[in-house]
């Protein structure tokens, strides 16, 4: 597995196992939210059914108290008067009231007159809920709700849910109350239920379809994006290996150039001394004159191997550090160029790999190459330096600069292949480089992270 493959592995799969997880974090938190709605509205349903149920017996008690309460009227009496008015209070298909004394025994059921007399105090539902004994516990209690199931008249006598409500008539040693059937309840708590489900399920299916786009999407923008990039890192390394073709000829041709304009000649010159010295000797006459010409060639000739091989590799970089380095080079270019030359350095060397002082130096090379050729400046400053997390180079002339627009200072767009060259050499190391014009002459600043030195220098203007 190459490390394209690998990135694309370390990609999707994070996606993939966030996806999974958020989709099962969702899907959970909606089920929560599902019963929580489904118990919320079974309650408030509820609710509503007790207050209905708390309505009816307001309205039964109402239609009793006058009886109930009247001293006047025999207790048998009143007792009869009172099972009739409550056993002909009927609402709705299945709505009726009951009556038990404190007992368990029936005192009246409408629809169901054989439980009358009867005691049915340990009667259970098939819940193994005792109904009576529990209906009598909530009317002695001042009236509380209680929840069985019991023969449902609207449905041929089938055994239905039933909330009931009972409420005691204390001198009589009585219960009385109704119910209600609330199988309703469980219908529609379960169309509730069957919407949110359908729901949770069509956003889950949903959810996955986004999910599996995403990390379709995300894997192939990630080969899009590979196969951009190799193209353009291929095009890069076409275009740096074209450079590094073009610089390497420009160099070979220079250095050709010295030693067939300089060198070469000199060396023509200096043979044609010491063959007129040799035919000199050979006649006796004296030939001091012509040796003397051709030492002082032959020193000449020494002096510019000496020059081409330093330009090619300073030495004294690796014997007395890159400070040493820029002012001889500022020396050598003001004695060639005629443009006086100021260098303003550091002591870095302990500091500065052998790597990046050879790349500052280059760049520095570079930067008086460009001021010779098309600057017309005199004079040039060079400032090595450290900055708060920076180790700066600058070269700084008075020259005409590039092309510049009315603002003081502009960054630089243009950039031929010096800039260029500067550029990747800086970009080895995670520098920046830098170049500003204005009318008064041009600056380069090229800047080596502190990151990348061997140890992070405190920041100090101290001019060695």
């Amino acid at each position: 597995m190459n490390i394209n493959q690998k990135l694309q592995l370390v990609t999707v799969v994070p996606l993939v196992f966030a996806l999974t997880a958020a989709f099962i974090v969702n899907y959970y938190q909606h089920q929560s939210l599902s019963d929580q709605i489904i118990e919320a509205s079974r309650s408030n349903i509820t609710m509503h059914r007790e207050k209905e149920l708390t309505n009816y017996i307001s309205i039964a008690e109402g239609a009793i108290e006058h009886i109930y309460k009247d001293e006047n009227i025999d207790q048998e009496t009143a007792k009869q008067q009172v099972v009739s008015i409550l056993s002909n209070m009927r609402f709705g298909e299945n709505g009726y009231f009951f009556g038990y004394d404190y007992d368990g025994n029936n005192l009246f059921l409408p629809g169901q007159e054989w439980r009358v007399g009867k005691n049915w105090i340990h009667m259970e539902d098939r819940n193994g809920v005792r109904i009576i004994e529990g209906l009598i516990s909530a009317g002695k209690s001042g009236g509380g709700f209680l929840n069985y199931e019991f023969h449902q008249p609207s449905r041929d006598g089938e055994p239905g849910n039933k909330l009931a409500r009972a409420t005691p008539l204390e001198k009589w040693q009585w219960i009385f109350g109704t119910g209600v059937y609330i199988d309703d309840i469980n219908e529609q708590t379960q169309l509730l239920s069957d919407s949110i489900s359908n729901y949770i399920d069509k956003t889950s299916t949903l959810t996955i379809l986004i999910g599996l786009l995403s990390v379709i999407a995300v894997f192939f923008a990630g080969q899009f994006i590979r196969i951009s990039e190799k193209r353009l890192a291929n095009k890069k390394l076409h275009e740096l290996n074209g450079r590094i073709l073009q610089t390497q000829e420009e160099e070979c041709k220079r250095v050709s150039r010295e030693l067939h304009d300089g060198i070469s000649q000199t060396i023509a010159a200096a043979r044609f001394s010491l063959e007129t010295a040799q035919l000199k000797q050979e006649s006796g006459l004296k030939a001091r004159n012509d040796l003397d010409h051709a030492m002082t060639l032959i020193q000449k000739i020494m002096v510019d191997i000496r020059n081409i091989s330093h330009q090619l590799h300073p030495g004294i970089l690796e014997d007395y550090g890159l400070g040493a380095a820029l002012d001889e080079l500022g020396e050598e270019f003001s004695k060639r160029s005629g443009i006086k030359v100021v260098v303003n350095r550091l002591s870095v060397r302990n500091i500065v790999s052998e790597e990046i002082k050879v790349a500052l130096y280059r760049i520095a090379q570079e930067a008086l190459t460009n001021i010779e050729r098309h600057s017309k400046a005199s004079e040039v400053v060079i400032s090595l330096s450290l900055e708060p997390d920076w180790l700066l180079l600058s070269i700084e002339d008075n020259g005409q600069g590039l092309k510049h627009t009315k603002q003081n200072t502009k960054k630089i767009h243009h950039e031929g292949i010096g800039l260029r060259n500067m550029k990747e050499r800086l970009s080895f190391y995670n520098g920046k480089l830098k170049v500003l014009s204005t009318k008064e002459g041009m600056e380069i600043q090229a800047r080596i992270p502190q990151s990348e030195l061997r140890y992070n220098a405190t920041n100090t203007s101290k001019v060695e």
